[in-house]
């Protein structure tokens, strides 16, 4: 009898499984979308767009730690090792240059247009391309708002990254539209870093081909210009800041699992216990690229979404009683412990797949502009004597109005923490 139990057990077994190898066979995808993965493309062309307005002329003029000069070779090289480079002149309307011709922006000859126009460039940058910008960040009839909604609207809103390079030149030459009365005047910084004028690449394209270019440019730079680096992206960690690189330190009631086969971006648990309070603590390394903004870690916001699976869809629910907390690790600098907290039966539905999604932000309190921004900017109320050449008209103001843009449109996140429980 007894044999004859066990061999009739069998089939019923069998059962189980099957109906269980269905059951993930039958696994709708995962709500909503994984964060990007960062990894360079194996070829990215790249348009280049110089301003050659008659403001930029003065880059050209003086020899003393030029790198002005030397920028049209520098990028045509160091792009074109990734692709295919094509170069432009833009001042109201934007020109291909053909041939070399782009290596005249090294003489002052070329600097003869009247009105610049970078909300053009925006309009016409391919966003399948790393397009890059070099220009003094005038716009005429200061229309910067004009140029700040573009970008928005083109790059942030469509999880593109925008970078920009500041970089202090000697520089010989006309500064215009200073002050109430639009007034310009000779500004020479002869060989003084001190009164070195600054110039900026605007870079704008995928987050990973423009985190790639930072560093690459950043290798490249061989003489002592002071250089500046600002990176606005939804992505604030050098590297991926999900469970493809999280390790994972201690935990309660739940089980690593891996039945599903998921994607190693999100973590696959199963429950001990359905009703006792479960947690894990990731222990994560903090990288921010260069150009990144300073962050206050102290404070942060969340956001939460669970589902679980009803009728072969996911289904949102409200209930939640998820806590985060995220701590400084003693142990190594930059090291941080981000400890997840819930009781299952207050946040998911038993017996059934659950998958939860928390991403972790800063709060826009403590996303600051880099501290050189500030010392770079100079603000003129009234008369243009108050100008100082070294220094760029409202550039806090003009940087601080793309930060907010990329702070409300795609909201930087410093990591997405996505994660399955099992029935």
């Amino acid at each position: 009898m007894k044999k004859f139990f066990l061999l009739s057990l069998i089939p019923f077994l069998l059962s189980l499984f099957v109906g269980c190898g269905n059951q993930i066979e039958t696994v709708p995808p995962l709500p909503g979308t994984l964060p990007s993965i960062l990894t360079a493309p194996e070829k990215i062309d790249t348009d280049i767009y110089f301003d050659a307005t008659v403001s930029m002329k003065g880059f050209t003029t003086l020899a003393a730690d030029n790198v002005y000069i030397t920028l049209p070779d520098l990028l045509g090289d160091l792009c074109g090792a990734a692709g295919e480079v094509k170069f432009y002149s833009f001042g109201e309307q934007i020109h291909e240059l053909d041939g070399r011709s782009y290596r005249n922006f090294a003489t002052p000859e070329v600097y003869n247009e009247a009105i610049t126009a970078v909300a053009n460039v925006v309009d016409r940058a391919d966003t399948s391309h790393l397009s890059i910008i070099i220009t003094d960040l005038f716009e005429s009839d200061s229309d910067w708002s004009n140029v700040t909604q573009k970008l928005r609207d083109k790059f942030f809103a469509n999880q593109f990254a925008v970078a920009v390079i500041g970089i202090k030149n000697s520089f010989h030459g006309e500064i215009f539209d200073i002050g109430l009365n639009a007034a310009h005047f000779n500004y020479n910084s002869a060989d003084n870093p001190e009164r070195y004028r600054p110039f900026y690449l605007l870079v704008m394209g995928r987050d990973d081909v423009v985190k790639n270019f930072l560093r690459k440019f950043n290798e490249r730079q061989t003489l002592p210009n002071d250089t500046g680096y600002l990176l606005l992206s939804e992505n604030l960690t050098e590297t991926a800041s999900d469970f493809s690189n999280f390790e994972l330190d201690e935990v309660e009631n739940f089980y690593s699992d891996d039945t599903l086969g998921l994607d190693n971006r999100v973590k696959e648990f199963g429950l001990d216990k359905f009703s006792e309070a479960a947690s894990f603590i990731l222990n994560w390394n903090y990288e921010p690229p260069l150009g990144s903004c300073p962050l206050d870690l102290s404070d942060f916001d969340t956001d939460i979404e669970i589902f679980s699976v009803e009728n072969d869809e996911w289904t949102p629910l409200t209930k939640n009683d998820i806590r985060v907390s995220l701590l400084k690790d003693g142990r190594q600098s930059g090291n941080f412990l981000i400890k997840v907290t819930l009781t299952p039966e207050k946040s998911l539905t038993e017996g059934k797949l659950n998958f939860v999604r928390i991403k972790i932000m800063p709060k826009e309190s403590g996303y600051k502009l880099p501290s050189w921004i500030e010392f770079w900017s100079v603000n003129v109320d009234g008369a243009a004597k108050n100008f100082d050449g070294s220094k760029t008209l409202n550039l806090t103001r003009i940087l601080c109005s793309l930060k907010d843009s990329v702070f409300a449109t795609s909201r930087p996140a410093l990591m997405n923490i996505n994660f399955v429980v099992t029935p």
